[in-house]
């Protein structure tokens, strides 16, 4: 090979690197579109679908599920606590509640980041729903924050 060829050689190949690398570049950039997140509002009379369900525990939201037996009468009043408590100004986009009545099984728990479920069979007033939501959620509201200083 010649001087000439050996120069032409290298020119190509130099070439063919930048236009590599340009093509490398421009496909990190590019990102298929995936499902959005999960949008969902706060409560909910229905069960959640696995994929809400992965969707708003990976937004880092508390999930309360909570079922039960139609000829509960006790339960509407714990129902009306969990509506109220999700629906308080504090914890808004913190939490959801799936709720209603079922025939075959009784749910109350809570769902939390890593999907662990947390029973709240015991539970009964606002208070210490508000401490067992502050210990096991991820992102915390502010009031959960101040009541740890």
């Amino acid at each position: 090979m010649d001087r000439v060829a050996k120069q032409r050689f290298m020119a190509i190949f130099i070439g063919f690197i930048m236009v590599a690398s340009m093509v490398g570049f421009a496909m990190m950039g590019y990102r298929p579109e995936g499902p959005g997140p999960v949008e969902v509002p706060n409560v909910l009379n229905r069960t959640l679908t696995p994929e809400e369900r992965v969707g708003i525990l990976r937004n880092g939201k508390v999930i309360i599920e909570y079922f039960y037996n139609v000829t509960c009468i006790e339960c509407l009043e714990k129902e009306g606590m969990y509506k109220d408590f999700v629906e308080l100004k504090e914890f808004e986009g913190y939490l959801v509640l799936s709720h209603g009545t079922s025939e075959n099984e009784t749910m109350d728990w809570m769902l939390n980041l890593d999907g662990t479920q947390i029973d709240l069979t015991g539970i009964n007033s606002t208070r210490g729903l508000r401490e067992l939501f502050c210990d096991v959620a991820f992102i915390k509201p502010n009031i959960c924050i101040l009541e740890e200083i």
